[in-house]
């Protein structure tokens, strides 16, 4: 089963990831996984900095594609008239 989205999707999404990416990035590293306390002295410090981002990356692209449904949808309600 492959996920076609609509083309229109383009535009939006590559203008909401990278600030939704960070957003969701900083919380992660910081707050969730607490990363500065460990240090990046061993590769297993980056690993785990690497997976953190690739956590980050999947959150930020479900939120995203979340995000432009419902902008999409709300557009879709004002849109149509009262009948």
């Amino acid at each position: 089963m492959e996920l076609h989205l609509p083309k229109s999707i383009n535009k939006v999404y590559w203008s909401l990831f990278p600030v939704i990416f960070v957003l969701i990035g900083y919380h992660n590293i910081f707050n969730n996984w607490e990363l500065p306390l460990y240090g990046l002295t061993e590769l297993e410090d980056f690993g785990r900095l690497l997976f953190v981002l690739g956590i980050s990356a999947c959150e930020s692209a479900l939120v995203t594609i979340v995000l432009w449904w419902v902008i999409t949808s709300v557009k879709n309600i004002l849109r149509k008239p009262n009948r």
